[in-house]
């Protein structure tokens, strides 16, 4: 049996539990063995030294010394008296059963602790004639006192063993399915989670032995349970790790760059397309910031926390990205929230659009256009002149044979300058929508400017009866503009409006902010860069369909009269204004122009901003 062992545990704890108890009583039992048998000891002394006072009162009284000495020898003869004296009244020796040659002497009780003295007065009345003294051995007393404690020494020893054997059997017991218990436990440490316990009892023991084969049962089924999920866990992270590799493959093979962004703004992956445009690497980029990364580019990394800080998403804006060595790239960009599962935020993504191929394809278009273009303006502009050049030519063969004709000559007076100023006219135009822009910037207000057009074309108002409506917002701003380019564009618009409508039409003008959702504002992001929305409506034929593609091109007219140029010069002077300028249109109903104008725009080359005046 190991010391450390329960077992052992078990059996000294309940040895000393016992050793103290029977300690405890023995002390108990011993102290009150040991008065009892003092008490009785004082008591027996008490009265034999009494009974010697009470024989002692007549003789001292009569001075009867043969009589004393006869009642000490009495008393002397007891068990356990070692002496009997019986003293006068000066306190001499008046009789002594032990050495009666001491009769006459002073009495001293003997100073051997053996013998214990007893003394009781012999009173007379009141007054004390003498003294009865008897002494009564210790030995009798010590004997039993120790006889008593060697039986209870023994009684302790007794109970010790009988305790010790007992707790012996009871810790056998107790550490038997304990130690099987422990050697299942350790079993099961080791992985053998098949294990059983066969309960003895149907104490605590055996309701613990059945607790731990249900655990062991249980351990089993889970750890079945656990290799089970571990496979499946292997199968669908094998799973994962295939479709990782498949959406890292589409990433990389992707032809625009991808950027993704975490939550604090910080670069996560860059596809290699990425790694192309940016002139960073995946791993060189990771964790900075994308205001760092894309520092030559700020529009980017705005584009990306302004996503991040609204999750809204951004579509499709044209951005130049300036390369880390230098180069630039136009790029198409567009962002938006990152979300995982049950809708967390993850980040932002981006992605950038190479329109390299795009640009080089769009800038082939306008050649081709412009050729086309060129084209389409070379015959309306042979068809324009050719009818007043006719006149010119049939008026020139006529005049040196008609010259002297007076009606000739003044009708000659009349068509060829007319005619001439015809051409001057259409060439003039045609130089202001073909030469470079010259445009002097100012602070404008659009509905003065939409008034002045009113103002000339009061007349043809006033003549067909068009009903004009206002519809100008109070807190329209002030832009940047040419004025007289803005108002001749104006005009052309209120024009055109004018010729579409019969007698008794409506006229509606209208200035108010532009909104977040106008094609203009989609590309341009900050406070300084919003606008002004200008609409002309009228209530007039409509345009057709198959017009409406041609509808801005020059000499481009659906009437007998006009040069089809005033829709032209007006699309080139809201571009030239940094803007844009739209139509809608219902046959039979009517049609909105609709100009869209930066408050600060980017001017064309050649143009000059002046100092707004105080």
């Amino acid at each position: 049996m190991r010391p450390a062992s329960l077992r052992a545990k078990f059996l000294w704890g309940t040895v000393l539990v016992l050793a103290l108890m029977m300690g405890a009583v023995a002390v108990v039992v011993d102290q009150r063995q040991h008065a009892t048998i003092v008490g009785e000891v004082e008591q027996r002394g008490t009265v034999l030294a009494r009974s010697l006072a009470a024989m002692s009162y007549g003789p001292l009284l009569l001075y009867n010394f043969t009589a004393l000495e006869q009642n000490v020898a009495r008393v002397a003869a007891e068990t356990d008296v070692v002496y009997a004296v019986v003293l006068a009244a000066d306190g001499r020796i008046a009789a002594h059963s032990r050495q009666p040659e001491r009769v006459g002497e002073v009495f001293a009780p003997p100073p051997d602790h053996s013998t214990r003295d007893f003394a009781v007065p012999v009173l007379v009345g009141r007054q004390q004639w003498g003294t009865a003294h008897v002494g009564l051995s210790r030995q009798r007393m010590d004997a039993e006192i120790l006889k008593t404690r060697i039986e209870l020494g023994a009684l302790t020893l007794a109970i010790l063993l009988l305790g010790g054997g007992a707790a012996a059997v009871v810790a056998r017991r107790i550490a038997r399915p304990v130690r099987e218990l422990a050697e299942g436990a350790a079993a099961i440490a080791r992985g053998e989670l098949i294990q059983r316990i066969e309960p003895s009892t149907s104490d605590e023991i055996g309701r613990l032995a059945a607790a731990f084969n249900h655990m062991a049962v249980q351990l089993f089924q889970q750890r079945t349970d656990l290799q089970e999920a571990h496979t499946e866990l292997r199968r669908q992270f094998e799973e994962l790790a295939d479709l990782k590799s498949y959406a890292d493959s589409i990433l990389g093979s992707m032809p625009n760059g991808i950027v993704t962004v975490d939550l604090d703004g910080r670069v996560v992956t860059l596809n290699p397309a990425a790694e192309l445009l940016t002139g960073y690497f995946g791993g060189e980029v990771a964790g900075r910031y994308c205001t760092e990364v894309f520092a030559h580019t700020p529009e980017i990394s705005d584009l990306l926390m302004e996503t991040l800080a609204s999750r809204a998403p951004i579509a499709n804006l044209a951005l130049t990205l300036r390369r880390r060595n230098g180069g630039s790239v136009p790029i198409e960009f567009s962002s938006t929230p990152l979300k995982g599962g049950e809708g967390k935020d993850l980040g932002v993504i981006g992605v950038l659009r190479d329109l390299t191929l795009v640009r080089r394809l769009e800038s082939d278009l306008r050649r081709s256009d412009r050729l086309a273009a060129l084209g389409s303006l070379a015959a309306g502009l042979a068809h324009e002149i050719k009818n007043p050049l006719t006149s010119l030519v049939t008026f020139s063969r006529h005049l040196e044979r008609r010259f002297d004709d007076v009606q000739f000559r003044r009708k000659f007076q009349s068509v060829v300058p007319r005619e001439l100023e015809r051409i001057n006219v259409i060439v003039e135009r045609l130089l202001e929508l073909a030469r470079p822009t010259r445009l002097s910037f100012t602070l404008v207000r659009p509905p003065d400017l939409l008034e002045r057009a009113l103002e000339l074309y009061a007349n043809q108002l006033e003549t067909k009866q068009i009903e004009v409506r206002r519809e100008y917002a109070r807190d329209v701003p002030p832009i940047q503009a040419d004025p007289e380019a803005l108002y001749r564009a104006f005009v052309n618009l209120v024009a055109n409006a004018l010729d579409a409508m019969s007698p008794g039409g409506r006229l509606t003008l209208r200035a108010r902010w532009a909104d977040g959702h106008d094609a203009l504002l989609a590309s341009r992001r900050r406070a300084a860069d919003r606008g002004v929305r200008v609409e002309v409506e009228d209530t007039g034929c409509g345009i057709a369909p198959a017009a409406r593609e041609q509808i801005f091109h020059p000499f481009y007219t659906t009437r007998e009269s006009g040069t089809g140029l005033g829709l032209a010069i007006a699309h080139k002077v809201v571009q030239d204004h940094g803007g844009t300028i739209s139509f809608r249109s219902t046959e039979g109903r009517g049609t909105t122009f609709t100009v869209l104008l930066p408050l600060i725009p980017d001017p064309p080359a050649g143009a000059e901003l002046e100092a707004p005046e105080p």
